[in-house]
């Protein structure tokens, strides 16, 4: 099958009917991924991929099999090696069920995250995920606004484990966090990307407006005024500060880098 894909008019696949599992088999990470397609009106002899990727570089493709055989209401499911990943915590997958003959996009999930197969529990998520990756030179990015709001960090300041002990990463929150609640206090307004229906993503966006509701000890804007949404969102960043002691931790990291 052809790589290029036609992404024309394809539906979207309600991440419920996803469940992608990982588990650790003889030092290999093996990844678990099990569909419902019955609801979705698809060709049976359509072909499902499944897409495993780390940022925009490694990327792992895995020919899950045909749509028919999802058609049963319990599902079915296929496994595949992501080893060379690396940390699953940071990868992401998608869904893609193609039409072999012409390669269009019948139906896709996107920005799907998997579960931990220890305990059989969703793991707990930080409501900011942090990637790292090399930003060429810059210090941090934001990607997934419309799903999952994900920090990326330029991998030379540190590893993963370095940055969430230092004061670097206190110290670029309020920037991101400001930068999120923007974003979709605004898209709560039909400003952002429509509303498809993903109750995933609407979930991933309440928890977040919510939050900022709680910092900035006020409601977001009803309304579309960009004046009226940016100050919100820096009455919510001075609140996030004001919890988390931000001021005085960074004033201890700056005294200690001066006795230094």
């Amino acid at each position: 099958m052809s790589h290029r894909f036609n992404f024309t008019g394809r539906a979207k696949i309600l991440k419920d009917d996803v469940k992608i599992v990982i588990e650790s088999h003889a030092n290999k990470l093996i990844c678990n991924v099990q569909l419902r397609l019955e609801g979705y009106d698809l060709k049976p002899d359509a072909q499902v991929v499944v897409e495993a990727e780390r940022g925009r570089v490694l990327r792992l493709r895995h020919d899950w099999g045909l749509v028919g055989k999802a058609f049963a209401p319990s599902g079915a499911s296929s496994q595949f090696e992501i080893s060379a990943l690396g940390d699953p915590e940071d990868v992401r997958y998608r869904v893609l069920v193609v039409e072999p003959e012409s390669c269009r996009l019948l139906a896709t999930a996107e920005g799907l995250e998997a579960d931990n197969a220890q305990d059989g529990e969703p793991p707990q998520r930080s409501l900011l995920p942090i990637v790292m990756r090399d930003l060429h030179g810059g210090i941090w990015e934001l990607e997934y606004m419309d799903e999952t709001p994900t920090l990326v960090l330029d991998s030379a300041l540190g590893t993963k484990q370095e940055i969430r002990s230092s004061p670097i990463l206190l110290s670029l929150l309020p920037g991101a966090i400001r930068a999120i609640l923007i974003y979709l206090a605004h898209d709560q307004q039909g400003e952002g990307q429509e509303d498809d229906g993903d109750m995933a993503e609407s979930n991933t966006t309440d928890m977040w407006l919510t939050q900022g509701e709680k910092w900035a000890s006020c409601p977001y804007p009803t309304t579309s005024e960009h004046s009226d949404i940016d100050e919100w969102a820096q009455k919510a960043v001075t609140g996030f500060c004001r919890e988390k002691k931000l001021h005085g931790i960074l004033s201890v990291a700056m005294d200690m880098t001066q006795e230094d």
